[in-house]
């Protein structure tokens, strides 16, 4: 039975904007502006591997009884939908999808218009992946991940504590963000797919412009059309950012990629003896 004839009409989406992303491109910022404005769906990261795993979605079954909760969730009142999807959660998407015996000859496109009605995909990237791995490695040591924009400088700072400068983290993720950037773009290109590509750095430099620009893209009717729009989310970065970018420029990427594989060869080989 198709998703949509298990669900009300009522609380079903009437359109989907797809905020197609990596981890720490200016998806969070993307993501709260655009819920701020209750026109726009709230975008979440509903189908993350722990949030998965927390609502005991692993078959098709457990999605069907899983997407109520995403759209009540992630719908405003005007039945617009948001969701954010890094390209891992995409994958785990349709693996979860094709378990299932009605879905299992769909194409990607097929299945993802069925769980989000009249998709809008729109793609942000950040131009200086450097900048984004750092910002990664910082995240992931602090555990800070999101700071909102109503928060005080004082009760949104992380916790005290001595962060480590590790460039082959850094030199690691940013291959990663290339790798699914790349996986974002061809799967664009595989299915044709109209989709609304954002840079970080135009989106900063001239916020309520480019935020405009994804509304109009999506279809979106605003209730003012010409309404200013403000960040929702501060900037996280700071010194400790800019340090960290002069010292990982400092080394050659090439040493880097060779550790790496040292690395990672001398791992296969522990692990095989």
């Amino acid at each position: 039975m198709p998703l949509a004839d298990s669900i009300s009409a009522a609380f079903l989406p009437t359109t989907s904007i797809i905020i197609c992303s990596t981890g720490r491109s200016g998806s969070h910022l993307l993501g709260k502006t655009l819920g701020s404005l209750g026109y726009a769906g709230r975008a979440s990261e509903f189908f993350r591997a722990d949030v998965l795993a927390r609502n005991d979605v692993g078959l098709v079954s457990d999605l069907y009884a899983y997407m109520p909760t995403v759209y009540n969730q992630g719908m405003t009142p005007n039945q617009v939908f948001s969701v954010k999807l890094h390209w891992d959660h995409l994958v785990s998407v349709l693996r979860i999808a094709r378990t299932g015996p009605l879905w299992r000859t769909k194409s990607d496109i097929e299945i993802l218009s069925e769980l989000f009605p009249n998709p809008k995909f729109v793609f942000i990237r950040r131009r200086n992946l450097v900048k984004q791995a750092i910002s990664m490695e910082i995240s992931k040591q602090t555990g800070v991940y999101l700071i909102p924009k109503k928060s005080s400088e004082k009760s949104s700072a992380p916790h005290e504590q001595r962060l480590f400068f590790r460039p082959l983290n850094i030199y690691r993720y940013k291959q990663g963000v290339e790798r699914r950037n790349r996986q974002w773009h061809l799967f664009f290109e595989k299915h044709n797919l109209p989709f609304f590509e954002v840079i970080y750095e135009d989106l900063v430099k001239d916020f309520d412009k480019t935020m405009h620009q994804v509304i109009k893209f999506s279809g979106v009717a605003l209730p003012e059309p010409d309404i200013e729009i403000t960040k929702a989310t501060k900037k996280q970065g700071n010194r400790i950012n800019d340090r960290w970018l002069s010292y990982y420029t400092a080394i050659p990427e090439g040493l880097l990629a060779a550790y790496s594989e040292l690395r990672s060869y001398v791992r296969k080989v522990m692990v095989s003896g």
